[in-house]
């Protein structure tokens, strides 16, 4: 039995006695025991009315290896002080904690216990330093509290719902250097095989022609001339990248092997890809061999600003117990393309299905740069197509 069950026993008895001897003191007493398990189950179901959680951090999107600042707040606004009030919360067993009573490790997971000593109607205050080593999502949902036992060593948890969730970005891999002129996969002259426009600069109109998209359409020219106008934009030599990650399966059991390393090396590097196009400011297409919300593989649309660049890293980041899917389908999506694409393949494995669907890229006119992740330091190779033979050039490792 544990200690209520032997509380009400005790009590049980005292009534039975005060019963048959008609002493008021064993009335009291026996009453007193039945009393005191109903008021701590009381005070554990009402607790959460009078005493308050606070959780801060001083950043919510951080990169690896980034200390973060948690500040604990309680607060007792009940007339009953709380000594030795433990809080309890798990974290991912990659998260370093600094400042707690307690930090240990169970089940792939870090445990994390703090002691606040709460006097009445008053606050108390904790700092901890979570250093994440990973990227992925930290999340906090609850925080379970531990108050001073009435009954010997028998505590109750009392959950607290805490809402904390903190990002933690892909560290960029270090890339081999990469000279615009050279090596860029979209190129850098102007040719009648890759004319795009841009946007941004306009340089006049001209006559609808079906399949215009409805945006480029210029109102006010049309309500002038009666007949609908379509915007004409200057030409640009720098067309968007189309950057495609090939992502293994974690385990593959026909070859016994593991790609966790090879696939989080394969996200760092697409991480890189995205600082390098932030900084250069230059526009693409994302594309990935994993399954994204019904659909076969996952795409972000073309983009070059702030904006773009965070949502990318918040994808790459948050891509876990992802679902891989074939390669092929993005490159043959890629190789029906009416117009000349510029392609960055990053994979860790060139097979021949994959030189093949290069060979037909490269036969339609399309340029195709592979990024080889399969060792440490990432290698980048250019593909050339020619009339007489395609060859391929190592350009940086």
């Amino acid at each position: 039995m544990n200690t209520k069950q032997n509380f009400h026993v005790i009590g049980f008895l005292l009534l039975l006695f005060a019963l048959f001897s008609g002493s008021w003191f064993l009335w009291l007493l026996g009453g007193l025991f039945f009393f005191m398990p109903a008021a701590q189950s009381w005070w554990t179901g009402n607790m959460r009315r009078w005493v308050k959680l606070e959780w801060t951090c001083d950043q919510n999107r951080v990169m690896p290896e980034t200390p973060v600042h948690v500040t604990v707040r309680m607060h007792n606004r009940s007339w009953l002080p709380l000594p030795a009030t433990w809080l309890r919360l798990t974290l991912p067993d990659h998260v370093t904690v600094e400042g707690a009573d307690e930090v240990r490790q169970s089940h792939q997971r870090t445990v994390v216990r703090l002691r606040m000593d709460l006097p009445w109607r008053q606050s108390a205050e904790r700092t901890l330093i979570l250093t994440p080593h990973k990227r992925g999502m930290v999340w906090i949902s609850e925080i379970q509290t531990e108050s001073l036992p009435l009954f010997a060593d028998e505590t109750s948890a009392i959950p607290f719902p805490l809402s904390f969730s903190l990002l933690v970005y892909p560290l960029p891999l270090p890339l081999p250097a990469i000279s615009l002129h050279d090596s860029e996969p979209d190129g850098s002259r102007l040719s009648r095989q890759r004319r795009q426009e841009d946007a941004t600069f306009q340089r006049g109109v001209r006559p609808y022609i079906p399949g215009d998209r409805l945006k480029h359409i210029n109102w006010k020219a049309t309500a002038k001339t009666g007949a609908l106008a379509t915007r004409v934009f200057e030409h640009t030599a720098r067309p968007d990248w189309r950057i495609v990650g090939h992502l293994l399966p974690s385990y593959e059991p026909l070859q016994q092997r593991h790609n966790v390393t090879v696939n989080e090396r394969t996200i760092s590097c697409l991480a890189a890809l995205s600082v390098l196009c932030r900084k250069r400011s230059l526009g693409y297409d994302l594309y990935m061999s994993v399954k994204q919300r019904g659909r076969d593989h996952f795409h972000q649309p073309a983009g070059s600003g702030k904006n773009h660049h965070l949502h990318v890293m918040t994808q790459l980041a948050q891509i876990n117990h992802f679902v891989t899917t074939p390669l092929a389908p993005i490159l043959r999506r890629l190789e029906e393309s009416p117009s000349r694409e510029a392609i960055l393949l990053v994979t860790p494995r060139l097979d021949e299905g994959i030189e093949e669907a290069i060979g037909r890229l490269l036969r339609r006119g399309h340029q195709v740069a592979v990024l080889d992740v399969s060792e440490e330091q990432a290698v980048l190779r250019r593909y050339e197509s020619s009339r007489i033979a395609r060859e391929r050039r190592e350009i940086a490792r």
